[in-house]
């Protein structure tokens, strides 16, 4: 930015200009006394304003002050001219991304992968990991935890991450250790995150804890070396025993269904039952429409039946449904 935008100002700037716009000319001494501040202070806070164009002083030396929608004016156009510019340089840069990709995708076909198979990080570096990898790699995003209390899975960069790729409508399956569902945080965060269109399933005990990125990578926590607790294996021979290691742990757990999820459930298959087509369901939800398809599919899997009829009779003999 050129300015300084008013809403940064710091305090003293703007308790001095509010008392210029509503008090008599007067000099800056005076401004002072009133402030309760030394004039040196005084001063130098009526330079930054003079330098905004917010004041300026007269042939008597007094600081005056404009309307101040002239003068706040001014800045907001000068600091909305700015992000006019910063937009089309963020435009820009983003158009040039698929260039980029593409002269790193042909750099590695001419020099091969510049990645090592197996690479171990650090906690402090594996929110940043995990962001690329889920931005880099495609299809199910896939892990399992013992617990939700603690790890990466917190940091706001994954939370922002995993948000928007489920927004997006990507799959995600996690599968959890029981002990989570006996802590009411830990509970209230999952349902958050089953709410959003995580599938979830949970396993008496977890034997390994880790999160696999598509056929791309797997990140897994071993825990031998304090600063380095986190492997990174982009192995495909390896990758490929975790994500079976997953299909086995997923067949294994059990789904429970969060009180606020089931009643979204309840709802959602009574719109089905009368008739609704999917479409009509999203807006009653306020849902997309590929989440819509994605629960009712996700349903149908969990319970192992192959139509929405067997489905609704799955839940209400469970109780879901009345």
């Amino acid at each position: 930015m050129n300015a300084q935008p008013f809403g940064d100002l710091p305090e003293e700037a703007r308790a001095l200009y509010r008392r210029v716009l509503r008090s008599l000319p007067a000099p800056v001494e005076e401004h002072a006394e009133d402030l309760g501040w030394p004039v040196d202070h005084a001063r130098a806070t009526l330079t930054v304003l003079r330098d905004l164009g917010l004041v300026h002083v007269d042939p008597e030396g007094r600081p005056r002050a404009e309307d101040p929608r002239a003068g706040v004016g001014r800045l907001l156009s000068r600091a909305e001219a700015d992000l006019d510019a910063w937009r089309e340089q963020l435009l820009s840069l983003r158009e040039s991304l698929s260039g980029f990709e593409a002269d790193y995708r042909k750099g590695l076909e001419l020099s091969g992968p510049r990645v090592p198979m197996f690479e171990e990080v650090t906690s402090a570096r594996v929110p940043e990991v995990l962001q690329v990898l889920a931005r880099t790699s495609t299809g199910t995003i896939a892990q399992v935890n013992a617990e939700v209390g603690a790890g990466p899975g917190l940091d706001p960069l994954v939370r922002s991450e995993r948000e928007a790729s489920l927004a997006a409508g990507r799959e995600h399956r996690s599968i959890f250790g029981l002990g989570v569902l006996t802590d009411p945080a830990g509970v209230s965060y999952l349902e958050e995150r089953a709410a959003s269109g995580e599938r979830q399933r949970y396993l008496e005990h977890v034997p390994v804890e880790f999160a696999a990125f598509g056929d791309a990578a797997v990140v897994v926590s071993h825990g031998v070396v304090p600063l380095e607790d986190f492997l990174l294996v982009r192995s495909p021979v390896v990758v490929q025993v975790f994500l079976a290691l997953f299909d086995e742990l997923w067949r294994r757990a059990e789904p429970v269904h969060h009180a606020d999820t089931t009643a979204q459930t309840r709802r959602m298959l009574e719109l089905l039952a009368l008739g609704f087509k999917d479409e009509a369901i999203a807006r009653q939800l306020g849902l997309g429409l590929r989440t819509v398809r994605r629960r009712v599919a996700d349903l149908m899997d969990d319970y192992g039946v192959d139509t929405r009829f067997q489905l609704g009779l799955a839940l209400g003999r469970l109780g879901t449904l009345e």
